[in-house]
Formats: structure tokens, C-alpha cells, sequence
């Protein structure tokens, strides 16, 4: 998922209007929490394409030669993202 800096800036306006809308948040400042949402946008972002890297390196390496854009890599890609997502989940869920 590539998203650029103003695409980002976008989404954390909408995010942060949504959240004062809905008072979620209560802030004195305005600036910081939309500092703050950036923040959080852009290590999804960052974390989504590492992610991304890592299925799309595994897929290539597989030997039968799946090539982007085909069902096979759909659907591969799929169940590794989500293996990958559960991966992820576990390290911020405390039991």
C-alpha cells in the first residue's frame, strides 16, 4: 500500500475530525493529536509494506513460478497475509 505523505495527511485530517466529532479524544491541543495520528497512519503504512515485501518474496520464491496478478498469487497472497496478520496480532495482544 503506497500512500503519499499529502494522501496520508488526508487520511489523518479525516481520522482526527471524526474522533473530535465523535469525542472520543478530549485534547488541548489540536496540532498534537493530529501529530499524533500521523504518527500511527504512517507505522501502519510502514508495517503494510513490510508486510506486503515479505508475502510478495515468499510467493516468488515459491519453485512453480506463480506470477503476480493470477488467481494462484491472489489467493496465496491472501492466506499469508492473514497468517501474517495473526503473526502481528500476537505481539500486541497480552493474555
Amino acid at each position: 500500500m503506497k500512500l503519499s505523505p499529502a494522501r496520508q495527511n488526508s487520511l489523518a485530517n479525516c481520522i482526527l475530525e471524526d474522533l473530535l466529532i465523535q469525542k472520543r479524544v478530549i485534547t488541548p491541543s489540536r496540532e498534537l493529536l493530529f501529530e499524533k495520528v500521523k504518527q500511527a497512519l504512517s507505522f501502519f503504512v510502514q508495517e503494510w509494506e513490510e508486510m506486503d515485501r515479505g508475502i510478495s518474496h515468499k510467493i516468488k520464491s515459491i519453485k512453480r513460478g506463480i506470477h503476480p496478478g493470477s488467481s494462484e498469487w491472489d489467493v496465496l497472497y491472501s492466506r499469508f497475509l492473514e497468517e501474517s496478520f495473526r503473526k502481528k496480532s500476537r505481539l500486541f495482544v497480552k493474555k
